[in-house]
């Protein structure tokens, strides 16, 4: 009889405590035991949510790099233009103290635009392709000449943003700036203001073919920041149902939960007292 109330009573203090940790954490299934088919679905859900949170992180650090890109290239187009109107201001006005002013602002202009061309994100050049520690285009100590990076600048860097999906992040320099194309235009333009020959139509219609194409290049850049945005809208729409699945699974009735443990306590008082009028409370009880 002693055997079986203590049985009873340690059984339902194990209960409150389960229904008491549950309180403690709004949460129904604590370990896979109170719930075997319930808690294979939460494993589930959580790896899922899990995975979730991976590629929402990949699609904020894709549009940081990408908006990092298109910022560059929208840059780059606005060294073109000056660039393109300095050339056409020196051939209307052709004097040679003016020429050397043009093609020291051309110097100029060179600079920024490697400059530019060497963008870095967190760390990494973004227009280096797949060769994102180096800088892709370098400038000769003597200005004579840009060259690209010897292991390359091309390549496309794609991240993981769902199930099977990835998107690409990133213009490699070759894409977006054909090379060295405009860093040799410049140059050149350069040197001959500097001998006092004037820009040449064909380099003038250069500089446009240059500035018609990083722009293009740019728009590219909206187009894959539109793709990303889409995406982080399908991840939040898929991380809202997962948790909505999750909180039916794992979360506990308030009301429910509250009037168990009532109920439970209630019991536990009971077993008690009927516990305290059986069971002897001392050896001298037992001895009368």
């Amino acid at each position: 009889m002693a055997y079986d109330l203590l049985s009873n009573v340690n059984r339902s203090k194990e209960r409150i405590l389960q229904l008491q940790a549950q309180l403690a954490t709004m949460k129904r299934v604590l370990k896979p035991s109170d719930d075997p088919q319930a808690a294979q679905v939460i494993m589930r859900l959580n790896g899922m949510l899990e995975r979730n949170t991976q590629f929402q992180k990949n699609v904020a650090e894709g549009n940081a790099a990408m908006e990092t890109s298109n910022s560059g290239l929208e840059r780059f187009s606005d060294i073109v233009q000056e660039s393109r109107q300095v050339m056409t201001s020196a051939i209307n006005n052709p004097d040679p103290a003016a020429l050397a002013t043009y093609a020291d602002r051309i110097d100029q202009l060179l600079s920024d635009a490697v400059d530019t061309a060497n963008t870095q994100f967190n760390g990494r050049y973004v227009f280096g392709g797949l060769q994102t520690t180096d800088p892709p285009f370098i400038l000769a100590a003597d200005r004579s000449a840009v060259t690209v990076n010897p292991n390359g600048i091309s390549g496309t860097i794609q991240y993981p943003v769902g199930e099977g999906v990835s998107s690409v992040v990133n213009i490699d320099g070759q894409e977006a700036f054909n090379g060295t194309q405009p860093f040799d235009l410049l140059i050149q333009v350069r040197d001959a203001l500097r001998t006092g020959v004037v820009p040449t139509q064909a380099q003038l219609d250069g500089a446009s073919a240059v500035l018609n194409h990083v722009n293009d290049k740019a728009s590219k850049a909206g187009s894959l920041l539109q793709t990303l945005g889409a995406n982080e809208d399908q991840l939040d729409e898929q991380r809202a149902q997962i948790e909505t699945l999750l909180s039916a699974q794992q979360d506990v009735d308030l009301s429910d939960l509250v009037m168990k443990l009532k109920r439970e306590e209630n019991s536990l008082d009971a077993a008690l007292n009927v516990a305290a009028r059986i069971l002897p409370t001392s050896l001298l009880d037992f001895l009368k």
